[in-house]
């Protein structure tokens, strides 16, 4: 929306080219802005930018004083000196007294600016000014439009510089795991038909079936891959101390870790509870490393309390940021 000042002496007049403004355009009041001198005038130029300033040629420098032709030129002079002053992007000149503003025409069109010959009898002078407002709306739609597909671009860029999902999640490393939390529960809620050729044993085009660790970690990558490009499997994720650790799953230059867990026995559960515990000790070594998830999937007949390994494994102010979740297995065979 456009910021419109007016600055005319005339009440009758003003009170015209404010309504044929509103009535012609969707500009609320509450973005025009009035002066009856030029001292007036002067202050809102002082405070804000106009998108438009109508202005009559034949004013007062101040209320109360003579309305003469060459206080309007020797205030068009002013806002381009004046460094306090903020230019309005366009300006039109508009009086009724054509004798005395014929020296302004030329002014005015020097500057490529308007002057409109105004006459209260006529609709004329309403219609070019409709014309000129007209243009300076969809200048200034076209102008916020392109400011915020460069925003896009610059967000949208940043997020492929750091191989981060351009999706709703967001851009800080909790959002990101939390994300991938969701969509990887959700695919399991129901059994789930892929076609893109993979090759994992147990699992079928028909019907997803998760019988290993090896299957879910199939499932992870197919799910997860398409919307986070940089994701990769097996990646070295840190060495220390002369050993080694390549992660499930890698994102960015392992800025995120996920490590992938399926629980079938107690034993396993055993098992997998003490290998949390050295990663996370393990994984923490890496200041590179932002975010650790585990995602441990276990199927009914093992006695857990899910909420309670959650509760203990995860820490969410640490840093890295941690975060383990458990999901039962819902794709078994019948």
């Amino acid at each position: 929306m456009i910021k419109v000042l007016v600055v005319d002496d005339n009440n009758d007049k003003l009170k015209k080219i404010k309504e044929s403004i509103i009535n012609n355009h969707t500009i609320d009041e509450s973005y025009i802005h009035s002066a009856s001198c030029k001292k007036d005038a002067s202050r809102y130029l002082y405070k804000e930018r106009y998108d438009l300033m109508i202005l009559d040629l034949v004013l007062p420098v101040e209320d109360g004083g003579e309305s003469l032709a060459k206080n309007g030129i020797n205030f068009l002079d002013e806002i381009l000196i004046n460094p306090s002053i903020k230019p309005p992007i366009h300006i039109v000149g508009m009086s009724g007294f054509k004798d005395e503003v014929a020296d302004a025409h030329e002014h005015f069109t020097s500057k490529l600016w308007n002057i409109i010959d105004y006459e209260e009898t006529s609709t004329i002078w309403s219609d070019k000014l409709n014309s000129i407002i007209f243009h300076l709306v969809k200048i200034r739609q076209q102008y916020v439009q392109n400011l915020i597909e460069e925003q896009n671009n610059i967000v949208n860029k940043h997020i492929s510089n750091t191989g981060l999902p351009n999706t709703s999640s967001g851009l800080t490393i909790k959002e990101v795991i939390t994300k991938i939390e969701n969509v990887v529960e959700k695919s399991l809620a129901v059994p789930s038909k892929f076609s893109n050729g993979f090759k994992s044993k147990n699992i079928n085009k028909e019907r997803l079936i998760i019988t290993s660790e090896y299957d879910f970690q199939n499932l992870m990558h197919l799910i997860i891959r398409p919307w986070m490009p940089s994701m990769e499997p097996e990646n070295i994720a840190i060495v220390f101390d002369g050993n080694t650790k390549n992660a499930d799953f890698s994102i960015k230059g392992n800025k995120i870790i996920i490590e992938v867990k399926y629980i079938d026995t107690n034993g396993k559960k055993n098992d997998t509870l003490k290998t949390l515990e050295g990663l996370k000790k393990f994984y923490s070594e890496n200041s590179n490393v932002k975010g650790l998830l585990f995602i441990i999937l276990y199927e009914n007949n093992v006695k857990l309390d899910k909420y309670k390994i959650e509760s203990d494994f995860s820490d969410i102010n640490s840093s890295p940021y941690i975060s383990v979740k458990l999901i039962e297995n819902k794709l078994t065979k019948n």
